[in-house]
């Protein structure tokens, strides 16, 4: 069965690369695919009536188109060949030919069934239950073939037959590729919101068939934001898992150290599906992609991952020593520190059935035939198996695949037998599901990973987000809401199928964000003040614009002030209000010098804001008065001492001085 399994291993990446892009492949058939089913019977009672409508497109009005059954195959590795069209077997039966009417565009094909003899008119009989192949052929009037298809008639045991149904976990994907629109914002294109709506449309309509949900968070984000309800449960039938806020390559973001990114992406993405199905998604069990590595899934565990469900095409062959339990049987995986995992093997080739054909209806069909067949090669009780839809399904397909699901004893057909397969939600099939032993002790199967690439210059831009992020949130403790937004945008950026230039641009945008919110907090962008004394206060305003209270960090500095009470702040400012700081500083000399004042988050992670102020200081130091009296005592002295010497002078010379003569 593994062996089998293991070429699928270029498809595997397909299953859970969550992108509707690219999702059809030509199958083996060399045909011009005219011919395409539109509707056709899930399952058939054993006295029921197997129904196929088929689109005739373009065929000429002398067609004949001709419906033959052919016996039962037994394996499926034989089922595989007949849905290429190949070794059909021996045909049991052919409806009467058909001449097509052009004026209409589809057809229906009906070949009723019995259990026993006499056959029911224009039908036959099945005596047993079984995957039988059903060729519908266009030929023209030259009898040459025009075009065919090969589906399955899936007849049913009847009832009272012992039979146990295979317990079925199908795991529906939702998600779609994004670009960066030109402003750098990550985008949805409104096709592909259309078609992400038409999805969860499609799962509403199935409410009451137990199935699991994988939405893509951002998916479900921007449906939400466009003012679509659709994602809005309308039952809790179905489980729904955690899931990253875009799909990420885990394993990557942890050989880059990037461990924290994964922690966020999940919490991200948990508020999201929180909000928006109205219950909280569920950890314990996940649907892998193969990016995962076992590092990946130790931090998974972390989060509270216990039971996971992987591609088989990552079971190590080698491993495999019961091959009949690969994908019916839980096991155990290990991550990178041994934790052990309880796990179960995706069909990859039934989810391959959804994507690998150019005709959707037909290749559900197909997916139902893998099944049913897979309940015939394994029988026995305790057996499930984990179906994953993949996100590139064909919406038409989806539909036709959970309308069969909803009628698995095949009542539509006109008759009721027992059922082979029983929806249930991951949870309930790793309840019901047995463990796969070896020498009576669980069996751990060995298993592979995508190898991890190198995060080049992204590693270094995501990692200045977060930390930007962090500062911003220690900033605005009260923000969850205006924050929301840029770190959704951050976590985008993380988006698998981005290019390098679409993830900086996407961080240039969230980075754009966070700068209209910092810039909300200002600081007056010229200020001057004069101290007039050694020591003061200089005011410092700060204004807040924000709706909310602010926590900042104040750090002033200058080279000729000292600062007695510290030169950092911790301030919280007021919504939509200015807040005057006081500055304690002493002054080392008179004159003008700068003072230079930076407003960051609480903690100093993230720089708001930043200016210069001007100060002038008249008044003089401690020395210069020193100075300025020494030097006044000196000339006081030395003006006294020239005063007396002056006067001493003056005093000699008067007394020196001989008396006048007088003239005869």
């Amino acid at each position: 069965m593994i062996r089998r399994l293991l070429p699928v291993v270029g498809v595997a990446a397909l299953l859970f690369v969550l992108c509707p892009t690219g999702a059809t492949a030509q199958t083996g058939q060399a045909t011009t695919h005219q011919l395409t089913l539109v509707h056709q019977s899930a399952f058939v009672g054993p006295t029921g009536t197997f129904t196929a409508e088929i689109s005739i497109g373009e065929l000429p009005a002398n067609t004949k188109l001709d419906l033959v059954l052919y016996n039962a195959v037994t394996t499926r590795s034989r089922l595989d060949r007949t849905i290429a069209g190949e070794q059909l077997g021996t045909a049991v039966f052919s409806t009467p030919t058909i001449a097509l009417n052009t004026t209409r565009a589809s057809v229906t094909l009906s070949l009723p069934i019995s259990d026993k003899w006499p056959a029911p008119e224009g039908g036959t009989v099945l005596s047993e239950s079984g995957v039988y192949p059903v060729l519908i052929e266009a030929t023209a009037a030259n009898g040459s073939r025009l075009d065919s298809i090969v589906t399955h008639l899936l007849r049913l045991p009847t009832l009272g037959t012992p039979t146990t149904p295979l317990s079925l976990a199908a795991t529906v994907v939702v998600d779609a590729p994004f670009g960066a629109s030109s402003d750098g914002a990550p985008q949805l294109s409104d096709t592909q919101l259309a078609r992400a709506s038409e999805q969860f449309r499609i799962l509403s309509t199935s409410a009451a068939t137990p199935l699991t949900l994988a939405a893509t968070p951002f998916v479900v984000q921007a449906l939400t934001d466009a003012g679509d309800s659709s994602p809005r449960p309308d039952s809790q039938a179905r489980q729904t898992l955690s899931r990253p806020f875009v799909a990420i390559d885990s394993g990557s973001l942890m050989a880059g150290e990037r461990g924290s990114l994964i922690e966020q992406e999940y919490a991200a993405g948990d508020n999201v599906l929180a909000a928006a199905f109205e219950a909280a998604p569920d950890h314990q069990t996940l649907v892998l992609d193969p990016s995962v590595s076992p590092a990946a899934l130790d931090q998974l565990a972390r989060l509270g991952t216990r039971s996971v469900v992987i591609q088989a095409s990552q079971l190590r062959a080698s491993i495999v020593t019961d091959e009949s339990s690969a994908l019916t049987n839980r096991f155990l995986i290990e991550g990178e520190n041994g934790t052990s995992f309880a796990a179960m093997a995706n069909d990859d080739t039934a989810s391959s059935r959804f994507v690998l054909t150019t005709d959707p209806i037909l290749g559900a069909h197909h997916a139902l035939a893998e099944l049913m067949m897979l309940h015939q090669e394994q029988p026995g009780t305790n057996r499930g198996v984990a179906l994953t839809i993949p996100a590139a399904t064909d919406t038409a397909a989806l539909s036709e695949f959970l309308n069969g699901l909803s009628a698995t004893t095949g009542a539509p057909s006109g008759s009721v037998g027992n059922n082979v397969l029983q929806p249930v939600t991951l949870d309930d099939l790793f309840a019901r599901t047995a463990v796969a032993t070896s020498a009576q002790k669980p069996i751990v199967r060995d298993w592979t990973s995508n190898e991890p690439t190198e995060l080049g210059p992204y590693g270094t831009q995501i990692e200045q987000a977060q930390w930007n992020l962090l500062g911003l949130k220690s900033m605005l403790p009260e923000g969850g809401e205006l924050i929301a937004p840029i770190e959704r945008t951050v976590l985008a950026s993380a988006e698998v199928t981005l290019n390098a230039d679409d993830r900086a641009a996407i961080l240039s945008n969230a980075n754009q964000q966070l700068q209209s919110l910092t810039s909300a907090i200002s600081l007056p962008t010229s200020q001057k003040v004069t101290l007039t004394s050694s020591s003061g206060k200089i005011p410092l305003v700060i204004t807040n614009t924000l709706p909310i209270a602010a926590r900042v960090r104040v750090t002033v500095s200058s080279a000729k002030l000292e600062f007695p009470e510290g030169t950092t702040y911790e301030i919280v400012l007021e919504p939509s209000s200015t807040t005057r700081t006081d500055i304690a500083v002493t002054t080392r000399a008179s004159g003008a010098f700068p003072l230079d004042v930076e407003v960051a988050s609480s903690g100093g992670g993230l720089l708001v804001a930043s200016s210069r102020i001007d100060v002038r200081s008249t008044a003089i130091s401690g020395f210069g008065l020193f100075v300025s009296v020494i030097a006044g005592l000196f000339l006081l002295v030395w003006w006294a001492r020239h005063w007396r010497r002056t006067r001493r002078a003056r005093a000699l010379v008067v007394a020196d001085e001989p008396s006048p003569t007088t003239s005869g």
